[in-house]
């Protein structure tokens, strides 16, 4: 637990505020600033891959918070549970605010999951077959058309995995390629999650190579404590110069990295980042 008596020991090197102590997982954290996404662009495509219990949903809902406080709309397609489960751990990171974006349309949630457990939905959009390519084309197009007048849409797929239990990995391959243009055609951004060891490595860096960003996340054993840790492998269409391994924390509000505490390690993270390709 969080204890929030803890003496403050430290500032976060990218916004100066107090950072907080986490006592069970022994990281300094900050919730005041939104650390790395603020330097992605308004359009692009990103692969997040790593095993289960990564990180890799809760980093997207602090993803899809930053965009919807800052005016940009979101559509997240829900493969892997029913969005009536989502709204709850979603509306910890949107400070409540989910059923506010949804109501005014900046934010869509597509059911992709009921179809397959064969219950109806009781989702606004929902697909009537999870694995239709071609029907998740559509809506998605119908989706971005309907957000036209909006800044920027962020098309979020939380977890893509399924898609490929389903069908040829060469078909998926085929359509996400396919979408990462048509999303950005449009000054959008694509976002996939990957859950590594279900989907064969040799697609992933496959996809890796299609996208701008590629981020990787992990959990390792530190002294008997499962630690997370991501790292930037692709930014802006190039391999980083900044390949290291990045402390991470997940809480119920927050997600934080700690490169430690020299500022400069961030300077180098930010130009990794923002630096745009020969």
């Amino acid at each position: 637990m969080v204890n929030e008596n803890q003496s403050i020991a430290k500032l976060c090197p990218l916004c100066g505020e107090p950072s907080m102590f986490d006592d069970l997982t022994e990281f300094y954290y900050c919730d005041h600033c939104d650390q790395f996404t603020r330097w992605l662009p308004d359009s692009y495509t990103a692969l997040v891959t790593g095993p289960p219990g990564a990180g890799k949903s809760p980093t997207l809902h602090n993803w899809i918070d930053f965009y919807l406080r800052n005016g940009r709309p979101i559509i997240l397609l829900a493969f892997d549970d029913a969005p009536s489960n989502l709204r709850r751990p979603l509306g910890d990171y949107t400070q409540d605010r989910l059923r506010h974006h949804e109501s005014n349309g900046t934010a869509v949630l597509v059911d992709c999951y009921s179809s397959l457990a064969g219950v109806p939905s009781q989702e606004k959009y929902a697909l009537k077959n999870r694995v239709d390519l071609n029907e998740a084309s559509l809506l998605i197009s119908e989706l971005l058309s309907n957000m036209s007048q909006m800044r920027s849409p962020k098309v979020i797929m939380d977890s893509a995995t399924p898609l490929f239990t389903y069908k040829d990995p060469q078909l998926v391959v085929q359509f996400l390629s396919s979408m990462a243009v048509k999303v950005k055609s449009k000054g959008a951004a694509l976002v996939i999650s990957l859950t590594t060891g279900t989907v064969n490595e040799e697609i992933i860096r496959r996809l890796q190579t299609l996208v701008d960003f590629a981020v990787e996340m992990r959990i390792i054993e530190i002294d008997g404590r499962s630690k997370r840790q991501m790292r930037i492998a692709k930014a802006r269409g190039q391999r980083v110069p900044y390949e290291e391994w990045i402390p991470l924390y997940i809480g119920t509000k927050a997600v934080s990295i700690d490169v430690g505490d020299d500022p400069s390690k961030y300077e180098r993270l930010r130009k990794a980042l923002l630096s745009k390709p020969p």
